[in-house]
């Protein structure tokens, strides 16, 4: 996972060779979420996309910390199936972050409290540990998986 954060956020543990790659994110320029019926899209400030696709989401999990550039804020880390190379990154700040929180509290297991927990511990100013928010159950299908599954038409469920 260190790897793919690396990726996400180049630049920040060491000096990028792409001259594009250490241009750090601007907070006038905020990331923006999109949602869609099968997937969720991240555009970042530095113009990179990512991208997880909800039948590969494997787990949630929520970063609180006072280091670069993670620092300010709470982030929510969506991580896919190994096999997916899928993943996004965003601040909770982010435009459209409150749709995003919406569908992900809407997963079946998703923990509520230590989301809150780490929303309040962020504006404390306070660092704390990652939290696993949401991890996906392989025995029980999300209710993407079922709507996908079952070829049923589920585009008014994204925003």
């Amino acid at each position: 996972m260190i790897g793919w954060l690396r990726r996400i956020f180049p630049g920040q543990a060491r000096s990028g060779s792409n001259a594009g790659s250490d241009r750090r994110p601007d907070p006038s320029e905020p990331f923006i979420i999109n949602l869609y019926d099968d997937r969720v899209v991240v555009h970042r400030p530095d113009g990179q996309r990512e991208e997880v696709a909800w039948d590969t989401l494997e787990r949630v999990v929520v970063r609180v910390s006072d280091r670069a550039p993670w620092a300010g804020t709470a982030w929510l880390i969506l991580i896919g199936t190994p096999d997916s190379g899928q993943g996004c990154v965003a601040p909770l700040n982010a435009a459209n972050h409150g749709a995003l929180l919406e569908q992900l509290r809407a997963l079946p297991g998703f923990n509520h409290q230590k989301l809150e927990n780490a929303l309040r511990d962020a504006a404390a100013g306070k660092s704390r540990s990652d939290a696993i928010c949401w991890k996906r159950d392989a025995a029980a299908p999300t209710e993407a998986d079922a709507g996908h599954a079952g070829g049923s038409d589920d585009a008014g469920r994204a925003a």
